[in-house]
């Protein structure tokens, strides 16, 4: 078995289908497996992947929370827990759109040995239709990234990576309380070799008032970025503070402009 296939899932009723039928179409020449993390959801989540699970036994693996964790931490355990030497992740209200996104992946990372993890293009598509779909990755996209790309910005869509197994000797202990897990795990991946990206769309983002990220305004967006940003610098010890410090201060002048513009529109 070459790839373990991480899905955290909560709440995606309406997304969850799509999200594991785009895995279980992937075409390759070798094993892989499917594990799931429920997040203890209030909808129907829990008994579609249980559906899934039974109809799928040899393919897909259930890890049902028995309470919402609200921490990165069962994720961090599924990762160290794959037994496969590569490992890619999906969220469950995202899909695949290639059969052979898996395969692709394998191959690079196989032919770039000084690469610990690859990306690819994804589509974002906004679920309201406020705007067209429009792709993550714009012409110019580095092949090969380094630490200090990914320090400045999350350029790579969670629907996207894969991992090579081995890379980290455990997760550290700030990593399970961060508000998400994909922009931190790629950090802490970067400290140890290259990011490559592959240019094909493989796969869609959906952006829609559920997310996470997705249903923050302007002004939270730049104070979580802000806050994201102290805290990375701290848990690195401040060793890449003259890359992080640039980008806290660029992100406050954002920010005190977009109060200042939310305020005077409260003015009239």
């Amino acid at each position: 078995m070459e790839v373990t296939v991480i899905v955290a899932t909560y709440n995606h009723e309406k997304y969850i289908a799509q999200a594991l039928d785009s895995v279980l179409m992937q075409e390759t020449n070798f094993d892989f497996e499917i594990v799931i993390l429920e997040d203890c959801s209030t909808d129907a989540t829990r008994e579609i992947v249980i559906a899934y699970q039974k109809k799928h036994p040899d393919k897909i693996r259930l890890r049902l929370a028995e309470r919402n964790e609200c921490s990165n931490k069962p994720f961090a355990e599924a990762f160290q827990a794959a037994p496969t030497p590569y490992i890619a992740i999906l969220d469950g209200d995202d899909y695949w759109t290639s059969s052979k996104k898996l395969e692709k992946q394998v191959e690079f990372l196989k032919a770039h040995p000084e690469c610990v993890l690859c990306f690819h293009n994804a589509l974002n598509i906004y679920e309201d239709g406020s705007r067209a779909p429009i792709p993550q990755n714009f012409a110019g996209q580095k092949e090969i990234c380094v630490l200090e790309d990914i320090l400045q910005c999350n350029f790579i869509d969670s629907c996207t990576p894969m991992f090579r197994k081995g890379v980290l000797r455990g997760f550290p202990e700030w990593f399970h309380i961060l508000p998400y897990a994909d922009w931190p795990l790629y950090i802490l991946y970067a400290l140890h070799g290259k990011i490559g990206y592959i240019d094909e769309i493989l796969g869609v983002y959906r952006i829609h008032p559920g997310g996470l990220w997705s249903r923050l305004d302007r002004i939270q967006r730049l104070e979580g970025l802000i806050a994201f940003y102290e805290t990375m610098n701290a848990n690195l010890d401040f060793r890449f503070n003259d890359i992080i410090e640039p980008c806290v201060s660029a992100r406050r002048e954002e920010l005190a402009v977009g109060r200042a513009c939310r305020n005077s529109t409260k003015d009239f």
